[in-house]
């Protein structure tokens, strides 16, 4: 099957064909640390997760570059507001950032570089526009001059004779719509050394630097929310094919919807609201539920933001957990031998399906939908009255579980917590769990309800959740998302 993918440059689906037949690269811009960061700011965190994933799953070697804006106005305003450094700021919402992707499970970066960590790489770009002849020094401001750009709006669709003032406020610009590559330093901020003097870069040249410098002159895919579309990306556009004429600057443009509450964006700068935060979030709902909550809707559509979605995808998350679990006791139960046909087609049919899915501009909302096709199939067939546990079933559950496993990793989900296969420090250990579980068994046959209630509830102090069922009594650990 072949990958095609949503070209936000061309509007349409394009069968993806990166530089090299073995690697991409991929630029995702990062967050600008003046705040916690969102569930709306997470949704391009995980959707590009995703993405790297999968490009890996057909085979791909990818260098992903996620950056973080360290140096910006709304950092600076913050740090005044608070009258505390820059790095004050900077420093605890980067930390915070980080413990954010260590708690969504999501890692595996080429490099998470720092604006402030580039500038030497931004100036030097700086100078190559100004060379080209598209940029000019202005009372040691510097502005890219739109107008010699001809291919300038040709991601938006903006025509330059439509578009309104780009950096309202500055000052010595040829023409309202031209923007900042480097800002003149202002008493009291904080500013490096130029040769158009003391100063800082403006928002958009930072990408262009990071991206070009750490990855290459072209890149096969860069990533963001769908509002940064104008005019972070176009400016991006313009600055690195001014300084770098006769390269593409990216082949495909990849830009993930919006989080939504009622019709309203979610930004940081308008306010976070509590529940808006993802470590606030992170409280409430694993890491599995929220990619769920995410994933559950195709990365370019809009999404609204409420608990309830979030509450029905926990309970998505525990359907696929439960019947993992349930396979899991199964075919423990046997000595594999040979594999059941019926559960060797529903595997082989739904990773078929989820792959095809994928293959269409990343639909993880239809290859979520494969993957519970093959779990509703699976639930039939062992839950079916007269069901056997045969040694050719419990090899095909066991491929089946494997099967599982694998897709929704490639979607970025970790299920291990949830299957209970960690055992946190302190708990029982599974022969105590087991024997306690068959003295309560035979206290039922017995009778002894009393002792078997007994049972059950010193488990659930050591947090042991049992679950009776015809085939036995399966048990796991309790886990975030349990109640």
């Amino acid at each position: 099957m072949t990958l095609k993918i949503y070209n936000t440059l061309e509007r349409r689906k394009k069968v993806f064909e990166p530089s090299d037949i073995n690697r991409v690269s991929m630029y995702v811009c990062g967050p600008t640390v003046y705040n916690y960061i969102s569930i709306g700011n997470t949704r391009p965190v995980v959707v590009f997760n995703m993405v790297r994933n999968y490009l890996e799953y057909k085979g791909y070697a990818v260098d992903y570059v996620q950056n973080i804006t360290d140096i910006e106005d709304k950092i600076i305003g913050k740090a005044k507001q608070e009258g505390v450094s820059y790095q004050e700021i900077t420093g605890r919402y980067i930390e915070a950032f980080q413990n954010d992707l260590k708690n969504l499970k999501i890692s595996g970066f080429k490099s998470m570089p720092l604006a402030t960590e580039t500038i030497p790489q931004i100036i030097e770009i700086i100078k190559r526009i100004i060379e080209n002849g598209f940029a000019y020094v202005s009372d040691g401001n510097v502005y890219f001059e739109v107008k010699k750009f001809p291919a300038y709006g040709k991601l938006s669709g903006q025509r330059i004779e439509e578009m309104k003032h780009q950096d309202a406020g500055e000052e010595g610009k040829k023409d309202h719509i031209d923007f900042t590559l480097w800002k003149k330093a202002k008493a009291g901020e904080p500013s490096w050394e130029s040769p158009w003097g003391r100063g800082r870069p403006g928002w958009h040249i930072e990408c262009s630097a990071m991206s070009t410098s750490l990855l290459s002159r072209s890149i096969d895919i860069h990533g963001g929310g769908l509002d940064l579309v104008f005019p972070h990306h176009e400016n991006e556009i313009a600055q690195s094919e001014a300084a770098y004429p006769g390269k593409t600057f990216v082949k495909y443009w990849l830009h993930n919807g919006m989080i939504e509450v009622k019709e309203e964006k979610m930004s940081k700068s308008d306010g976070l609201k509590k529940e808006w935060i993802l470590k606030n979030c992170l409280k409430k709902y694993n890491h599995n539920s929220i990619k769920m909550f995410i994933l559950s809707t195709h990365y370019r559509s809009p999404l609204e933001f409420s608990d309830s979605k979030l509450i029905e995808a926990k309970k998505a998350v525990n359907r696929i957990s439960n019947t993992l679990r349930n396979m899991r006791f199964l075919f423990q139960q046997q000595e594999p031998a040979g594999v059941e046909p019926e559960l060797e087609e529903i595997a082989s049919a739904g990773k078929k399906e989820f792959i095809a899915a994928m293959d269409d501009d990343l639909n993880s909302a239809r290859a979520l939908g494969a993957i519970f096709e093959m779990i509703k199939k699976i639930n039939m067939l062992i839950q079916a009255q007269g069901f056997s546990n045969s040694q050719a079933v419990s090899a095909g559950l066991r491929e089946a579980q494997v099967m599982i496993l694998e897709l929704t990793g490639v979607l970025g989900f970790d299920l291990k917590d949830e299957m209970g296969a960690q055992e946190d420090e302190g708990r029982l250990d599974k022969a105590e769990v087991e024997e306690m579980i068959a003295e309560r068994q035979k206290a039922r046959k017995e009778k002894d309800y009393k002792k078997a209630d007994s049972i059950r509830q010193k488990l659930e102090r050591q947090g042991i959740i049992l679950e009776d069922r015809k085939e036995g009594t399966i048990w796991k650990y309790r886990g975030k998302d349990d109640v």
